[in-house]
């Protein structure tokens, strides 16, 4: 098998362990179960993962190198601070709403985040858009709020509006992109002094 067949393969089998744990949580999955699921014998799948511990780590860090690259790439591609962090924001939004199972499994379910991530693939992101407020702030476009904080406080917005929209069903956001988007410049406008104009 080639390194692309493997890693195809890898990848089909995380994008299973996905489903399974979005419909019946962290505990229902077994290498047994995923193993049928892909049409697999367990003995098959054990040779591209030796336990679900394993293909979780695989699915998490996946999912995170994603969402950093595309960080990254407005860092790079955005000079205006505020911009770039309304920007962000919007990114993660559709990073967790394109592929909501794979955010239940990141971030949702509690079972996973016992699994340790590498430090730096678990932060990498967040310390660029950290690395963003502190540009933001050193051009006096922040409040002199600590910028983990005001990291923490746009991540927060962000999440909290996907997990209400992929968890209380009785609630009608079938509009959340521009919602995220809304809640992104709303946030950002409550941090900045009050004689900083966001640009359109």
């Amino acid at each position: 098998m080639s390194d692309n067949e493997l890693a195809a393969m890898q990848a089909r089998i995380v994008r299973e362990a996905g489903r399974i744990v979005q419909a019946k949580g962290y505990a229902a999955l077994s290498m047994r179960q995923l193993a049928a699921g892909l049409g697999l014998t367990a003995g098959a799948l054990h040779r591209y993962f030796p336990t679900k511990q394993h293909v979780l780590l695989a699915s998490c860090g996946a999912a995170l190198d994603e969402l950093t690259e595309a960080l990254r790439r407005i860092e790079a591609g955005e000079p205006k601070p505020l911009r770039a962090l309304e920007r962000m924001m919007v990114a993660d939004g559709d990073f967790a709403l394109d592929d909501t199972d794979r955010f239940r499994v990141v971030l949702l379910d509690p079972d996973v985040g016992e699994i340790e991530l590498p430090d730096t693939k678990a932060l990498d992101g967040y310390r660029v858009l950290q690395g963003t407020v502190r540009q933001a702030q050193e051009a006096a476009l922040l409040r002199p709020i600590p910028n983990h904080d005001i990291a923490c406080i746009l991540v927060g917005c962000v999440h909290g509006l996907v997990v209400m929209a992929i968890t209380i069903r009785e609630i009608d956001v079938s509009d959340i992109e521009p919602l995220v988007a809304t809640a992104a410049r709303a946030t950002l406008r409550g941090l900045v002094p009050s004689d900083v104009e966001i640009e359109p």
